[in-house]
């Protein structure tokens, strides 16, 4: 599976909650095969993991801002 970064954080922040959640499990499946591919050593930059990290980072925060505004929202 090719992956590449996202253009920025408004892209995310674009995103569902359901499309969120979506995007954080194919980041997990994504970082798990550069976890193997590094165990294996074909892996050919170990900053991938880094950046996939990151983007999981990104995408976990985002999510948590919408789901604290919805409940926000509900309290009121």
């Amino acid at each position: 599976m090719a992956y590449r970064r996202s253009k920025s954080i408004r892209e995310i922040r674009g995103l569902s909650v359901a499309e969120l959640k979506n995007k954080i499990r194919d980041l997990e499946e994504h970082q798990f095969q550069l976890r193997m591919q590094f165990r294996t050593g074909q892996l050919a930059s170990t900053a991938m993991i880094g950046l996939a990290r990151g983007e999981m980072a990104r995408a976990k925060t985002v999510l948590l801002e919408k789901q604290r505004a919805e409940s926000a929202t509900v309290k009121v």
